[in-house]
């Protein structure tokens, strides 16, 4: 008989498909926050194409919380791809993450709405605690031996650094936005180069990682 703390552990379609569900349902709530402008009485319907561009911080608010909570979710997704078993840790901070994601919306709203110093702090705060949560994930499964077998340190570090890039990135912009907001915003660009970089060498490694493997196979 299988003990039933064995075979919870080794269940995790249940927390993935919640998982899924709510990223899911926070990224479609945003577009929710971006309004249809209207036209003051008397004036023409020419000068629309004006009043949507004025609402450019609630695109710019849209499309930034999607990439993120896109990016966030192929993390969580590559964490869970490693995670060959789980544990109440694993779930509660699991749940903590899906929090953040779930506040993110409003966050997006708030910077919409007021697209200033405190917006734009607000937003970069909210992205940053949600990133950190994720990365806390998977310092504890690395921790607690929760991973595959044979995933060499160097790739739980490098994982490890990707996954705390873009808070720290947002972490920065808070900084730099108590100085100057328009330069805040424009720090949210380092994301870019700086999780291409980790990218390309995780996966050096673990095509490394793959290429040595077969040699002492072929042996």
């Amino acid at each position: 008989m299988v003990y039933r703390g064995t075979r919870e552990s080794e269940e995790t379609d249940r927390m993935l498909a919640l998982s899924d569900g709510v990223i899911a349902i926070a990224i479609t709530l945003l577009v929710l926050e971006i309004t249809v402008p209207e036209i003051p009485a008397g004036s023409p319907l020419s000068v629309l194409p004006s009043l949507i561009f004025e609402q450019w911080h609630e695109f710019f608010g849209f499309v930034l919380s999607f990439l993120v909570i896109g990016s966030y979710w192929v993390n969580h997704r590559r964490i869970f791809v490693h995670i060959e078993r789980h544990d109440r840790g694993i779930l509660w901070l699991n749940l903590l993450f899906l929090l953040m994601v779930a506040f993110i919306p409003f966050a997006s709203s708030v910077f919409a709405t007021y697209p200033d110093q405190f917006g734009i702090m607000f937003l970069s705060g909210t992205l940053a605690l949600t990133g950190f949560t994720l990365a806390l994930l998977w310092s504890y499964a690395s921790r607690r031996e929760l991973v595959e077998e044979g995933l060499s340190s160097r790739v739980v570090e490098i994982q490890a650094a990707r996954f705390l890039a873009s808070p720290a990135v947002f972490v920065l912009s808070i900084l730099v936005a108590a100085f100057d907001p328009g330069l805040g915003i424009l720090t949210w660009l380092l994301l870019v180069p700086i999780n291409a970089v980790l990218q390309s060498r995780l996966v050096e490694n673990l095509e490394g990682e793959a290429s040595q493997s077969r040699v002492r196979t072929s042996k």
